[in-house]
C-alpha cells in the first residue's frame, strides 16, 4: 500500500502473552468469544495509510501488504503502546471520587477528570490508581487483512464521515470544495477532526463545508 491510500481492514488484537482479544472487527468471532459488545460497531475498519489511526507497528505492516493479502504478526510495546510508565501511578483522595459520584473498587476502570485509569487499591482515604494504557508494556499479536481498497474522492469523504460517526443525507464535490449536508447537529471535535483528516488526505479537497438545517442548529442552540 502507499502512503495516503484508504482501505478497508478486518483484524483482531490479542495479548501475546495470554491469547486475551482486546480489539477485533468480527461480530461473529466476537460472540463466539463471549466479548460481543451490542454497542460497538462491528465490520472492516477505515485506515488511512499513513496517518495515525491505528499504532505504528500495525501501520508499519499495513504498508507492505496488498489487497485480499493477510498477515499475523507481533507489536512490540515501543511500536503499539509503550512502555509503562511509574510516574502515571498516582494517589488520588478518596473525596476526589466522592465528588464525581465513582465507587473506586480495585481492579476496575474509570475516568475522572477526562483520563481513563484503574483502581489498585483503597486504603485510609486514598486511592492508588494507574493511568497507564492498559495494553502498555505488553507484545500484542495481530493477525489483519486488506479486504478492500476506497477509490474517488466522494467515496473516501463518505468512509470518513462514517468513521467519525457523522450522519449525512447529501454529500457533493465542488472542484476543491466539498459540501456535506449533516442528517443531525455536528459535534464540533468530530466536525475539526473530519475537516483536518478531508484537506490532508483527500487529494484536490481544500475546504468542507457542513451546511446544518436551520431548524438544527435552532433546536441546537435552544439546547
Amino acid at each position: 500500500m502507499r502512503q495516503g491510500d484508504f482501505v478497508e481492514v478486518e483484524y483482531v488484537g490479542r495479548i501475546k502473552l495470554t491469547g486475551e482479544i482486546f480489539d477485533l472487527t468480527s461480530e461473529e468471532l466476537a460472540k463466539r468469544e463471549e466479548i460481543h459488545n451490542p454497542k460497538h460497531m462491528y465490520g472492516p475498519a477505515l485506515v488511512v495509510i499513513g496517518s495515525n489511526m491505528v499504532i505504528r507497528g500495525v501501520m508499519e505492516e499495513l504498508k507492505k501488504m496488498k489487497v485480499g493479502e493477510e498477515r499475523t504478526f507481533d507489536v512490540s510495546p515501543p511500536e503499539g503502546f509503550g512502555m509503562r510508565n511509574p510516574k502515571l501511578i498516582k494517589i488520588i483522595p478518596f473525596s476526589k471520587f466522592i465528588e464525581n459520584k465513582i465507587n473506586p473498587i480495585p481492579g476496575e476502570y474509570f475516568e475522572i477528570d477526562g483520563m481513563q485509569a484503574k483502581v489498585q487499591s483503597v486504603s485510609g482515604g486514598r486511592v492508588r490508581v494507574d493511568f497507564n494504557n492498559p495494553l502498555a508494556g505488553k507484545i500484542l499479536t495481530y493477525r489483519t487483512k486488506i479486504t478492500r481498497k476506497i477509490e474517488g474522492n466522494k467515496n473516501k469523504i463518505g468512509k470518513l464521515l462514517k468513521y467519525y460517526r457523522i450522519d449525512y443525507s447529501g454529500l457533493e464535490t465542488r472542484g476543491k470544495r466539498v459540501v456535506v449536508k449533516p442528517g443531525k447537529p455536528i459535534n464540533p471535535i468530530a466536525k475539526k477532526f473530519v475537516s483536518d483528516m478531508v484537506t490532508k488526505w483527500v487529494k484536490g479537497i481544500e475546504r468542507i463545508d457542513f451546511k446544518e438545517k436551520a431548524e438544527a442548529k435552532k433546536n441546537a442552540k435552544i439546547k
